[in-house]
């Protein structure tokens, strides 16, 4: 399928989305370094606690921010979809938005990286999505550890939604990011519609960001065992979020994707889960979230957990 893309990304044309949810008081930094490379930037805060609010308010009056407060939590599907329909308010002003988590730390060349794979790749008018390669904050790995940075660009399958900017055409043909999936595999399920309706995703190897994975601790029995002293250990809830939207999206393409949803099925049910049992506290209460999960993937319930 061919696509005829409004217009190549430039720093004019490009509209940047910051979801919040208590971020911490290095955001200030952090938005400096992306505001000018992009021609207006929106955060959009999750109801987050007083003081965070003030802090955003205090960014959006000295660095010419905008704003939008939600009255609750809607989980960063739903914050994604208020970004492009208000970059979609400014008519044909903006072609791409950029879209980054709280705390990822931007590069200077973020923006001039993204635009260059875009340049150099010889089928732009099927892109949809052009990402960034960066490195993890704890760990210091690296996203793609196999590409090579010395090109512009390569096509992937997947990618996390931050740090990548999407087209204002593909999102008006592919629609809205999923709501039911709230939080955990928002952009795994975005990028799978995209190349469903015949758009390609990029990444750009070359390193634009710094970029937290999650929750990390030292663990002498990791190191130990793997030879690295930092293991993930995130909260119960978030095992609920990713199993149960990971088992629905092994459920809903088995048959269209077998090799992904093999896959995925053994990093979900027997990777995290082993490492969840040997490295991380509170297993009960984790493996009780893990088949809830479960649960209400097979009885196609979605949204925040009540």
């Amino acid at each position: 399928m061919r696509h005829t893309i409004e217009a190549k990304p430039t720093r004019n044309n490009i509209l940047g989305v910051i979801v919040t949810y208590h971020p911490d008081m290095e955001l200030r930094g952090r938005v400096e370094k992306i505001r000018h490379q992009v021609d207006k930037l929106l955060i959009i805060d999750n109801k987050s606690a007083p003081d965070c609010v003030l802090m955003i308010q205090g960014i959006s009056t000295d660095l010419g921010v905008d704003v939008i407060e939600n009255e609750s939590n809607l989980g960063i599907a739903e914050a994604l979809n208020q970004g492009f329909k208000y970059a979609e308010r400014f008519g044909d002003r903006y072609s791409w938005v950029l879209t980054l988590d709280q705390d990822s730390d931007c590069y200077s060349t973020l923006i001039e990286q993204l635009i260059s794979a875009y340049d150099h790749c010889p089928f732009r008018d099927e892109v949809g999505m052009i990402g960034t390669n960066y490195r993890e904050k704890t760990t210091a790995r690296i996203l793609h550890e196999k590409t090579t940075e010395d090109e512009d660009w390569e096509e992937v399958k997947n990618l996390p939604t931050s740090g990548c900017i999407t087209s204002l055409t593909a999102f008006s043909e592919v629609g809205e990011f999923r709501t039911d999936f709230f939080i955990d595999y928002v952009d795994t399920e975005y990028c799978m519609r995209l190349r469903d309706k015949g758009y390609r995703v990029l990444i750009s190897p070359k390193i634009g960001m710094i970029h937290p994975l999650g929750y990390y601790r030292a663990s002498k029995l990791h190191e130990l065992i793997r030879g690295e002293s930092m293991v993930t250990s995130y909260p119960p809830l978030r095992h609920y979020y990713w199993t149960r939207n990971g088992t629905t999206l092994i459920r809903e393409n088995f048959r269209r994707d077998i090799n992904w949803s093999l896959h995925e099925a053994y990093y979900i049910f027997f990777r995290r889960i082993i490492t969840m049992l040997i490295f991380e506290d509170k297993r009960i209460v984790k493996l009780g979230n893990i088949s809830l999960g479960v649960w209400h993937a097979i009885w196609r319930r979605g949204g925040i957990k009540k």
